[in-house]
């Protein structure tokens, strides 16, 4: 699968679905969508091409900035249990199965650290509250970037989960290779574009490719959040179809 997060501007919606194969869709984050507006993507996106992410009050303590908001309180966000989140589950599955969805993501705020609090509070909210039966697809996980990538997929593979990670950021000197051989069943990339304002060059498109033919064999979706996301998803989608037609 490969997408965008969320529908570029001045982007036609069924062209998006002819043109690439998934799509990352915050529409639930910030509160209740309308009844309306969830057929409405029934009827646009075809099944399995949908990530929903997941409501800010299951991971979030501060609200985003939108006109209707999920009900919330102290307790939500930061995976903790709460009234509020529990609520916002409930929605959650009705979406994923009227819709379809592949995948719930769930975004990790802002400073949560790898410590042992946030990892049992991981553990309580993927095994008990949060789970792929309750939601009725399977979740990934945004880890925030003080987790070393490599602790992070660990605990995921513990708890079920799939680890998101943006494949083309690495350390100074490190080569591709880096990500190479995680030990997880599937791969959920999202490429942010930190830094750059025009299409990914053909030199990181080439590690983005050599990174998939290491993991041929496993599923993969690949969600591009750069400033050229519209572009970068359908030049990675072109050169699959011309490595295909070589091979």
């Amino acid at each position: 699968r490969i997408g965008t997060a969320d529908i570029p501007d001045r982007t036609d919606r069924e062209k998006y679905f002819r043109e690439l194969t998934y799509l990352e869709l915050s529409a639930l984050f910030a509160g209740p969508t309308k009844p309306s507006v969830i057929a409405k993507w029934a009827e646009i996106a075809p099944k399995g091409t949908l990530g929903l992410v997941a409501p800010w009050v299951l991971t979030h303590r501060k609200a985003p900035k939108a006109e209707k908001l999920w009900q919330h309180d102290a307790t939500v966000g930061d995976f903790r249990d709460s009234a509020p989140g529990r609520v916002a589950i409930v929605e959650l599955a009705k979406a994923v199965q009227q819709l379809g969805a592949a995948h719930v993501i769930f975004r990790s705020p802002t400073l949560f650290a790898a410590s042992q609090a946030n990892r049992d509070l991981l553990k309580k909210f993927f095994e008990e509250i949060a789970t792929e039966e309750a939601l009725g697809a399977p979740r990934v996980w945004i880890p925030d970037g003080l987790w070393d990538l490599r602790t992070a997929v660990k605990l995921a593979n513990e708890l079920g989960v799939l680890c998101a990670f943006d494949p083309l950021v690495r350390d100074p000197g490190q080569p591709p290779e880096v990500h190479y051989d995680l030990g997880v069943p599937a791969l959920y990339l999202r490429v942010t574009g930190l830094g750059r304002s025009g299409p990914l060059r053909s030199e990181r498109m080439d590690d983005l490719g050599m990174l998939l033919e290491h993991y041929e064999g496993i599923p993969a979706t690949i969600v591009f959040e750069s400033p050229s996301r519209w572009q970068d998803a359908r030049n990675l989608r072109r050169v699959g179809e011309i490595d295909r037609v070589v091979v």
